[in-house]
């Protein structure tokens, strides 16, 4: 979301006597496979849902999704807008939405007042981290490929420094839309150059790198809320994190000698 998207959205939602939810409220609000908004009512109803940008005001009226500009999209009913008790969040509904390959996301989400939106944005493929193990000398990591075709058969599983060094990588293997792979920390330790360094971490395959990330929970500021363990190669600490747009890396810091 650009920093105007946002203080339009922001601003819209702070004028609850101009946008407050006073028509129908549907129960659930969710984007399927096939980029279709479905909506289950309480009770039947009449009329078409209009999305309207927030930036550029264009409007779009019913529930196919196809061909929407990225940005924010408010949804309203009848000249209202459409309340919704639906947060719009569900991990195993996000994965299914990310088997499909595709080169946009759409999700549907629960304004601070309780209307429902939507949000477009560009997307890449990559693979969804699901689980990082670091212990006894090397990091292992699974994850589902996100928005890409199936791939089968053996990948590595590389770490690509910041500044300086050769990539360290390890075996991997996809077997369709499920990846794993490990490396050994030992080679990163080996080649730091000064006191800190960062690795980015990827699976290769075919020669074509897809970035390691974890976007479709709903956890915020995982830099600093998801703590991994930390390994020693001498005085040479290492510790998987993820950076600030929620992709896996590795820090690696000298410490000091104690006295």
């Amino acid at each position: 979301m650009s920093e105007k998207t946002g203080g339009l959205l922001e601003s819209m939602q702070a004028r609850p006597e101009a946008m407050g939810p006073r028509g129908v409220r549907a129960v659930t609000s969710r984007v399927d496979g096939d980029d279709v908004l479905r909506v289950e009512w309480p009770e039947p109803v009449d009329g078409e849902i209009v999305l309207r940008h927030v930036e550029t005001g264009e409007e779009r009226e019913g529930t196919g999704l196809t061909g929407l500009r990225p940005g924010i999209w408010m949804a309203s009913h009848r000249g209202e807008p459409l309340a919704t008790d639906d947060p719009g969040f569900s991990l195993d509904g996000l994965l299914a939405y990310a088997e499909t390959p595709r080169d946009r996301e759409i999700r549907a989400f629960r304004t601070s007042i309780g209307t429902l939106a939507l949000t477009v944005r560009a997307v890449e493929p990559y693979v969804e981290v699901t689980a990082v193990v670091s212990d006894d000398g090397v990091i292992e990591v699974k994850g589902t490929l996100a928005y890409g075709e199936p791939v089968e058969g053996p990948a590595r599983l590389v770490a690509v420094a910041r500044k300086g060094p050769q990539p360290v990588s390890g075996p991997a293997l996809f077997r369709g839309r499920h990846f794993e792979g490990s490396f050994p920390i030992a080679p990163m330790a080996e080649a730091q150059a000064k006191r800190r360094m960062f690795w980015d971490l990827h699976a290769e395959v075919a020669g074509v790198r897809l970035p390691l990330a974890a976007r479709l929970d709903d956890v915020t500021e995982k830099k600093t809320r998801v703590r991994f363990p930390a390994q020693y190669v001498g005085q040479v600490r290492v510790r998987p994190y993820y950076t600030d747009t929620d992709g896996l890396a590795v820090a690696l810091t000298v410490e000091e000698k104690s006295p």
